[in-house]
């Protein structure tokens, strides 16, 4: 079967598919600009979705089904498919329905990456064709670097997805509550049990809206998936045993300082990895938006580099289903959490350490300076934990020259100055919904 006539059947079915939306992201992306509009997450946190919700309040505004084309290429019937057979897609799709041109054609294009050389067929539409609206997804981070922003520098805008936050999560739940008086209701007993669910389980959309099915196996299935279908083939890979054995390595140690000879030397027994492999691997992780590096912050750019680095993974959920460990890790999962927050706000984030080793695990940097640091740490009733926390924010606060600092725990909520400085402390749960932007 050609490509015109496996598009024609696919034009049908989308015609004629209920448009399904389960929740409203609080996202929101401009369709009335000329730009192209791409959607970036990874593998599973719901940007299909989303393009369901758009296409469905465009439906609902006027704008006729048929002006609007929706293709997963993440279809097996479509694959293998080229920039060259993208160029059939409007033509075979206007013989076969009429086009109000009163709206401009909304196409809505899933999963881009699985085309070859889509980026100049998307320059060629964009620059030709002024009355239709493009609308791309992908689940790799190079759309932003490389792929996408070489050819159409100012002429696309970018939405992140992510997997549910902690506020959505509870939304979903119908769960509602007023943010100023939470501390000091009943209703926070109820919220702290849906948090140690959300902290175990996660906010990809299909672990939440779907609570009776097993989510440590659908999470491992996506992990899977992840790492061969958006790393391995995408790169052709031979090696996908060590792949894999090092993004498992990874994810049971988020949230630790590693540098490129230390993972080295841990799987010298294992396998023969140089250098430059490892730095490969770790930055396909990334490209698949499943780890993110956090580099130390420093004002000389060459000791930044030299400086470990840290790791985090896209989803909590994903961290307890796949990762290997023997001990409970909640101190690492709250530090994972505060990270994708500060991720979701488009901050930039880095640890910070004293000459002495004191740490601050947040130093989040807005402009040209930082102006916020953040400790986090689970439980601190133990004098030498908190003392040790202290220290180190205490230092932070000196260095960067910073009135205030936040220490994130697990149900603690007070004020305190040391040292000329103020420190306030905050239930993680409580600083999730806090910093959401909603409340």
């Amino acid at each position: 079967m050609d490509t015109k006539t496996k598009l024609k059947y696919i034009f049908v079915e989308w015609q004629e598919r209920e448009i399904p939306v389960f929740h409203t992201r609080h996202k929101t992306l401009l369709l009335e600009t000329p730009h192209v509009a791409d959607i970036l997450g990874v593998r599973r946190c719901g940007k299909t979705y989303f393009m369901y919700q758009l296409i469905s309040s465009m439906i609902k505004s006027g704008i006729p089904k048929t002006n609007i084309v929706y293709i997963n290429l993440d279809d097996d019937r479509l694959l293998p498919l080229n920039g060259d057979e993208l160029r059939l897609l409007v033509d075979t799709y206007k013989e076969f329905y009429e086009v109000s041109q009163k709206h401009k054609l909304y196409l809505f294009l899933d999963e881009i990456q699985n085309v070859q050389d889509w980026e100049k067929w998307i320059k060629s539409t964009y620059d030709r064709e002024r009355n239709i609206k493009i609308i791309i997804s992908g689940s790799n981070a190079s759309l932003l670097s490389t792929d996408l922003s070489t050819l159409l520098t100012g002429r696309h805008l970018t939405t992140r997805m992510f997997p549910f936050s902690f506020a959505e999560y509870l939304e979903v739940n119908r769960i509602q509550f007023e943010l100023k008086t939470l501390l000091y209701s009943k209703k926070n007993i109820e919220i702290k049990k849906r948090f140690n669910e959300y902290i175990e389980k996660g906010g990809f959309p299909e672990v939440i809206f779907y609570p009776l099915i097993k989510h440590r196996e659908l999470l491992q299935s996506y992990f899977e998936d992840i790492i061969h279908k958006d790393i391995i083939s995408r790169h052709n890979l031979r090696n996908a045993q060590t792949l894999k054995q090092l993004s498992i390595f990874c994810i049971s140690n988020i949230a630790k300082p590693y540098t490129f000879n230390s993972l080295k030397k841990i799987f010298a027994n294992y396998a023969t990895l140089s250098t430059d492999v490892i730095i490969n691997y770790l930055s396909y992780l990334e490209d698949a938006f499943l780890l993110f590096s956090v580099k130390h912050y420093d004002y000389s750019l060459k000791k930044q580099i030299n400086k470990p680095k840290k790791l985090y993974c896209i989803d909590t959920g994903m961290v307890n289903a796949v990762s290997f460990r023997f001990s409970e890790n909640i101190g690492q999962l709250y530090e994972n959490l505060v990270f994708l927050q500060l991720l979701r706000s488009n901050c930039e984030i880095y640890y910070w350490q004293d000459d002495k080793g004191l740490e601050v695990d947040f130093v989040i940097k807005e402009g040209l300076k930082a102006n916020r640091i953040i400790q986090v740490c689970s439980d601190i009733s133990d004098g030498d934990t908190r003392a040790r926390e202290v220290n180190g924010l205490i230092s932070g606060l000196v260095y960067f020259n910073l009135p205030e600092g936040t220490v994130i725990t697990s149900d603690l909520f007070t004020n305190e100055k040391v040292d000329g400085k103020r420190i306030r402390y905050v239930p993680l749960w409580y600083w999730l919904l806090e910093n959401e932007g909603l409340y």
